[in-house]
């Protein structure tokens, strides 16, 4: 790849990204790139709705190793790990109004999660003034969670019409079984089957929140001001590579970017700039944004458009226009809409 290929494909992956990594979970933590770079989802069945999950710093990876880290998919979730997940993921404030359980210490990890779960009715205890925070959750439990944590965002039908031979109809959350199963959250192991008393996996509590997520339709976002959001991340760009303002780069990160995003954007802003060299870049004509998907808290805006790239060096000046196609994965998180991820296909070729 010539010099120009590596500047356009460096420049693109700053303000656009590429369809190579996945990310994960924490408010304001700096995070590297690798960490959201978790190969063992990839092969597994689950992998679309747990790479979003990912992009989007909903689920966090483990280390394993310098600059690695795994979902671990198939290892059993604790009730205090989904319960936190759900309040993370509904970005959830604390109220005080909820039970305070005896075997959560103050000294425990999830303590302010359990808490915030409790307090808007998500969790309920084993009873004796128990949670239980470290048992595996069972899949029922997962369904009676999301209807509650999701009861005034989601149709739920009144009575779902997916019958389980597992489930006792006076179960306790034989109810919340058929809510879940009847708005296509949970399925079960065999068409007949639910799985009920079954351990939950990470990779399937994943799968399911996620659904639930996507299902969201009570306060659906404008379509224009999203466009808009996506076109002005990308024309307040321009001018920044063409100043080399690292600074501003950075700057214009932490307003229109999130999760997967803004930390490859930051890292690469580091270092892809080069003194003895001139570039700038900008659409050949207006682009054509369109929404493609949307739900309360997630949406996924694509463009068409061509952009017009001049570099220049000691010897060398080329002009040349590429196609530019990406789709962008919003994020609502503080109230307020950034992208997390953006899927980019490029032709490696076009730029030897």
């Amino acid at each position: 790849m010539k010099k120009i290929g590596a500047w356009v494909l460096a420049s693109i992956l700053v303000i656009g990204g590429f369809s190579g990594g996945t990310p994960a979970l924490a408010k304001e933590e700096v995070r590297t790139v690798e960490s959201y770079i978790l190969e063992d989802i990839w092969e597994h069945w689950g992998f679309e709705e747990l790479d979003d999950l990912v992009n989007a710093d909903i689920f966090k990876g483990f280390p394993t190793g310098d600059d690695e880290y795994s979902f671990k998919p198939d290892h059993l979730i604790t009730r205090a790990e989904f319960a936190a997940i759900i309040v993370r993921a509904l970005d959830l404030q604390a109220t005080g109004e909820g039970e305070r359980f005896d075997d959560i210490p103050v000294t425990h990890s999830l303590q302010a999660e359990i808490a915030i779960a409790s307090d808007h009715g998500i969790i309920e205890g084993v009873g004796a003034g128990r949670f239980a925070p470290n048992e595996p959750v069972l899949r029922e439990q997962i369904a009676a969670m999301i209807v509650r944590a999701f009861s005034d965002t989601v149709s739920f039908p009144a009575e779902g019409s997916q019958s389980f031979h597992d489930v006792a109809s006076d179960h306790w959350a034989a109810p919340s079984i058929a809510k879940a199963a009847g708005a296509e959250i949970v399925r079960g192991i065999t068409s007949t089957q639910f799985g009920f008393n079954k351990k939950a996996t990470r990779g399937e509590a994943g799968v399911m929140l996620h659904r639930a997520l996507q299902k969201e339709t009570s306060n659906l976002p404008n379509a224009n001001e999203l466009m808009q959001i996506v076109k002005d991340s990308e024309v307040e760009s321009f001018p920044l590579f063409e100043q080399k303002d690292a600074s501003g780069l950075l700057s214009h990160n932490k307003k229109y970017l999130t999760g997967y995003q803004k930390a490859l954007a930051d890292d690469l802003a580091m270092w892809y700039f080069d003194d003895e060299t001139t570039e700038t870049m900008a659409f050949a004509a207006e682009p054509k944004l369109e929404m493609k998907q949307s739900s309360n808290r997630f949406a996924r805006v694509s463009l068409q458009g061509e952009l017009n790239v001049r570099y220049q060096d000691r010897t060398t000046i080329i002009e040349t226009t590429i196609d530019y196609h990406p789709v962008y994965y919003l994020k609502k998180t503080d109230g307020i809409w950034k992208i997390y991820y953006s899927d980019m296909p490029l032709e490696f070729e076009a730029l030897s």
